[in-house]
């Protein structure tokens, strides 16, 4: 299957495969000796709202409906059934693969046992501004993908609305976010751009930490600096189910005659189905983060060389070194480099692995064919909610029905209202 399609190409093949499992039992109660049961005088061509609930793909002589319900709920049980337990966890290590020449953890945290960890740290050395050389995109989720931790990378930029403007001479881009939310925020437009927030609280409690570490390892008080935290609660629907995720970071921001540099730490994110989202879960998690000191020394060390082979460049090279600075300063780029780890496709996967697994949809009936046309799919957009679903590319005409369902069709004469006796109202082709 092609991953770098969206995931509701995924959610299709579930849907063919679960419907030749539903029209494999149908064709043995027939074989069985059930009568056929005759229609219903004065009934609809599209069935009960029970027949219509049970069945997940149905023929129709003007195009082929599409319903996600019976998948969405029996994902709502296994989500319920895997739920993570707080106290029920394991240290992993996140791993540098060539950060400095050989394999090294760069820092160890506790998930879930039996969670699937992927990626790292990685790293873009071109990059002038030290702060946004290296970023963890690293995730840890659980085996039918419906939870799942991630590392957001670290940030270093100038807030472009600061009094004093911009350094010229400083290597990090300019950026308008000026608040721990406003950089939350940022960080979802960027990974998330069809999610809601729905809630965002301060955290003192984690700038009352970093305070007292900062004390601890002597380093002297600046009366410049500004720490602040945040965390960030959204939400969307993923394959069907409404998500909620909650997002945490923290940010300090250094003034100097009305210039303002800020850079944030590393922040987490944990996402869960509505209703399972688990602060505690989150915090244990969150808390448990420790950097591996053989990797966090060699990434001070490498840090310091890099700042000081920046400042030799623009006392030899000032002009050159400029321009090439205003061009990594697009924020399009920034925010691409600085993306939180989305592995939504490949967690989505595991969920529908799950749901045929347990549906038992393994019959001979479903053919390789079949689903190798089903990846066939052309996005649309519903303008009454601005969420994109992926359908059959053999289909000039897609319906949101007022149902729930889909509707497919190349018949552009087609009215849900005249034909089906139902509203509905037409999805717009993405491309």
């Amino acid at each position: 299957m092609n991953l770098s399609k969206p995931i509701e190409a995924v959610v299709l093949s579930v849907l063919v495969v679960l419907a030749g499992c539903s029209e494999a039992g149908g064709d043995r109660a027939t074989a069985g000796g059930s009568p056929p049961v005759a229609p219903v005088a004065g009934r609809s061509e599209a069935g009960t709202a029970d027949e219509r609930a049970a069945k997940i793909v149905e023929e129709h002589a003007r195009g082929v409906f599409f319903d996600r319900r019976p998948v969405i709920r029996q994902a709502q049980q296994i989500a319920r059934a895997s739920r993570p337990a707080a106290d029920r966890l394991e240290r992993v290590a996140v791993m540098d693969p060539a950060g400095f020449g050989q394999p090294l953890p760069a820092l160890t945290i506790e998930v879930p046992i039996g969670w699937v960890a992927r990626g790292g740290v990685e790293w873009d050395r071109g990059v002038e501004c030290v702060g946004n050389t290296h970023a963890f995109r690293w995730s840890a989720a659980s085996p039918d993908g419906f939870y799942e931790v991630s590392l957001l990378p670290k940030l270093s930029w100038q807030v472009q609305s600061a009094p004093g403007g911009i350094v010229p001479m400083n290597p990090c881009a300019a950026a308008p976010m000026a608040t721990a939310r406003q950089y939350l925020e940022h960080l979802v437009r960027s990974a998330r751009p069809a999610a809601q927030v729905i809630a965002y609280r301060d955290r003192p409690d984690l700038v009352a930490q970093q305070q007292a570490a900062a004390r601890q390892s002597g380093a002297p008080p600046s009366t410049g600096l500004r720490l602040e935290a945040g965390e960030l609660l959204i939400g969307y629907v993923l394959q069907g189910q409404a998500m909620r995720e909650a997002i945490v970071a923290s940010v300090t921001f250094s003034e100097l005659q009305g210039t303002i540099a800020a850079w944030s730490e590393t922040g987490i994110a944990l996402r869960a189905p509505d209703g399972l989202l688990d602060a505690a879960l989150l915090e244990r998690i969150r808390a448990s983060g420790r950097y591996e000191k053989p990797w966090a020394d060699q990434m001070l060390a490498w840090s310091r060389q890099h700042v000081e082979r920046v400042n030799q460049h623009q006392i030899s090279s000032i002009q050159q070194w400029h321009a090439r600075r205003m061009r990594e300063i697009d924020i399009a780029g920034m925010t691409a480099r600085h993306r939180i780890r989305m592995d939504t496709i490949a967690d989505i996967g595991r969920i529908n692995d799950r749901i045929v697994a347990q549906t038992g949809a393994t019959g001979e009936r479903i053919h390789a064919t079949t689903l190798d046309a089903i990846q066939e799919v052309q996005p649309w957009r519903d303008p009454s909610s601005g969420q994109q679903v992926d359908l059959s590319i053999h289909y000039a005409n897609a319906w949101q029905l007022g149902d729930g369902r889909q509707f497919l069709t190349n018949d552009d004469t087609f009215d849900p209202n005249r034909d089906l006796g139902m509203a509905g109202h037409r999805l717009e082709p993405v491309r």
